[in-house]
């Protein structure tokens, strides 16, 4: 029995240290105390291909391992920060910020764990990202909160700025830069340039390979701009944005000192939650089909169901909010002038066109002075919190193991 029982503390034993073992694996690098190691890398980068729909194998892994490093690296210097001050954070409160970022009620926690086992994702390495994000974010908030002030004149300001825009075209979009390795010597961007659209045209992500080929991320322009005004565009590039459908890829394009390809993800009009819409909408499975509806000559007031084909779903919708319609139909709509008809589009197997019949803008712009002190003083947070760990970043002891 005391022979069984040896055995059995020994096999225990044993487990737990081949457990342990399988997530050290080795130290990859150290942030003072605290170790990175292959394990932890390993399964942050799991994540971020899973965040991007990315199949994970060595090609895409090697594509973000430096990005995830790095983001690895500024989480144990927000860890490290938070310890330093006494900051804790107890499970219960990582578990509703875990609730309220994947969105689950809090009491199926436990089928959210099982949830990321099915996913073949270690649930223990979310949670620890959570924790360190709480951490800071209480740090943060003791450190900057009292020291920020908004006053009435930036409040005018971005008011003013918010009143000018309103209407104007905003591009997402995304671009990779090749630059000339001497003035005026077009082949070697050329060629960096063509063996990017090769990988475009195999299926790699262009977010990808912007964050390994491109020679500079122009400002507000990294792996994704965000929105950015028509005013602030050069004549150029609005021209082609102009002409592109959202997903669109342009190649080829030739700038003072090389080339670039740009990407449309969206296309919105600013302020267009004051929008409202009244269209048509024509669907079918048959897309030769639902291109006969271009030679119609279409009414909104008159239309008859009797004169659209039968294999062809009509549906006529009034005044409806931009805020309450998808993507894709808004993307079609906002870029799309009334009376006109939109691209072909597809959702879910089926070809659909709109045809815009109205757009109603809001004379008010309802936005609160309330609302911009908000935006406000998380800009202003932002950058004192950005600017804190980018000084840590410098100052700190980091070094790298077998890189």
């Amino acid at each position: 029995m005391i022979f069984n029982f040896i055995i059995y503390f020994f096999l225990i034993s044993f487990f737990k240290i081949t457990l342990a073992e399988q997530k050290f694996e080795g130290i990859i690098a150290s942030v003072d105390s605290e170790a990175i190691t292959t394990y932890d890398l390993s399964e942050r980068i799991k994540l971020v291909l899973k965040s991007l729909k990315l199949e994970d194998n060595i090609k895409n892994r090697d594509s973000v391992r430096d990005r995830v490093l790095e983001l690895l690296i500024i989480e144990k210097l927000k860890k490290i920060e938070a310890k330093k001050a006494d900051i804790t954070a107890g499970k219960n409160e990582v578990i509703e910020l875990a609730a309220a970022i994947y969105n689950f009620p809090v009491e199926e926690f436990q089928e959210f764990e099982l949830f990321l086992t099915n996913e073949n994702i270690d649930s223990e390495v979310v949670m620890e990202q959570l924790k360190n994000e709480l951490l800071w974010k209480k740090l943060s908030q003791q450190m900057f909160a009292t020291k920020i002030t908004i006053n009435s004149a930036d409040v005018d300001a971005i008011l003013n700025n918010y009143k000018n825009k309103v209407g104007k075209i905003e591009f997402d979009f995304s671009e990779i830069i090749f630059l000339n390795k001497e003035p005026n010597n077009w082949e070697s961007s050329k060629k960096k340039m063509d063996t990017v659209i090769s990988l475009l045209d195999s299926g790699t992500s262009f977010e990808l390979l912007a964050n390994k080929f491109s020679d500079i991320n122009p400002q507000g322009n990294k792996l994704k701009n965000g929105w950015i005004i028509e005013d602030s565009l050069d004549s150029n590039t609005m021209e082609i944005l102009n002409n592109m459908s959202p997903g669109d890829v342009k190649t080829n394009i030739k700038i003072n000192n090389g080339f670039k390809i740009l990407k449309l993800n969206k296309k919105r009009r600013f302020g267009n939650e004051e929008i409202k819409f009244s269209f048509l909408k024509f669907s079918s499975f048959n897309k030769e089909q639902i291109q006969n509806i271009y030679k119609k000559n279409i009414s909104c007031n008159n239309i008859k169901e009797s004169e659209i084909e039968e294999e062809i779903k009509f549906l006529k919708i009034n005044d409806m909010a931009s805020k309450d319609l998808s993507d894709l139909f808004l993307n079609q709509l906002d870029i799309s002038k009334e009376k006109t008809f939109t691209d072909v589009f597809e959702l879910d197997g089926e070809y659909n066109i709109l045809y815009v019949c109205e757009k109603k803008e809001s004379e008010s712009i309802n936005i609160s002075r309330e609302t911009v002190e908000r935006k406000a003083f998380t800009k202003k947070f932002n950058q004192l919190t950005n600017t804190y760990l980018s000084n840590i970043r410098k100052s700190t002891n980091i070094k790298f193991f077998n890189k």
